[in-house]
């Protein structure tokens, strides 16, 4: 791998207060892809987080039975996460547990807007967290009927691309996403379920930017994905880098 990636055309998100930009990179592994979120409105993002938490329509489109499993759980986890993403909104200061939260959640969108993926509602609100780490912290669906699971690490100082694809493929190694199935079948489509017992599948590793130069960490994390790409395990991985 000989080029650093460089930046494509921006997509500016209003909404969101924030810029979604394609990195563009010439290598084989193609099944790599890479996005770029910069943050300029921390009040703008926190409040499309929070709605992002009390959207229930996702439980409304699930049969009695199904929609009774999740209405609880959801609805005390968004007021907990409601309540992280107001503090923040008056207080513009981005720290720990926002900041993944918004890695994972604004990870998911810049997919969305750049790469056509679907959004599924994050992972807290309808995956039990009995212990520290219960695995993916989001997931999207691509244009290929592909379920993509997500794992999104936030640092106030450094760039933890390599912790976001090390925990990932510790996931993978102890079926994390193969656990998350019982849940996922409620909310994606048969045919990314049938890709998903059929093993094909891609991760996201998302992660927060501090750097004078994101594409050279962009660079650095490329390298590091290609060759897990390249154990054909995985159908693609995305990387997203989240700065503000």
């Amino acid at each position: 791998m000989s080029n650093v990636p460089s930046y494509g055309s921006d997509v500016d998100d209003l909404a969101w207060g924030c810029t979604h930009t394609e990195l563009l990179y010439k290598t084989a592994a193609s099944t790599v892809k890479i996005c770029h979120v910069k943050i300029s409105d921390v009040k703008k993002i926190a409040f499309e987080l929070s709605n992002s938490v009390i959207d229930t329509s996702w439980i409304m489109d699930l049969d009695t039975g199904t929609r009774r499993s999740y209405q609880k759980t959801a609805a005390e986890t968004a007021q907990l996460l409601v309540n992280i993403f107001e503090s923040t909104a008056s207080s513009s200061i981005v720290a720990g547990e926002f900041g993944e939260l918004m890695v994972s959640i604004g990870s998911a969108r810049a997919l969305e807007l750049i790469f056509n993926h679907t959004r599924i509602p994050i992972a807290e609100l309808w995956k039990p967290q009995a212990k520290q780490n219960e695995g993916f912290d989001f997931h999207t669906t691509c244009t290929s009927s592909l379920i993509n699971f997500g794992e999104a690490k936030y640092s106030s100082s450094a760039s933890p691309h390599g912790n976001a694809l090390a925990q990932a493929s510790d996931f993978l190694d102890a079926e994390k996403h193969f656990r998350d199935r019982v849940h996922l079948v409620n909310l994606v489509s048969t045919d990314a379920i049938d890709n998903l017992d059929n093993e094909k599948f891609g991760v996201i590793a998302a992660f927060s930017i501090n750097s004078v130069n994101p594409a050279t960490i962009f660079y650095n994390a490329l390298k590091t994905a290609s060759e897990i790409v390249s154990l054909g395990k995985i159908s693609n991985i995305y990387l997203v880098g989240v700065s503000n």
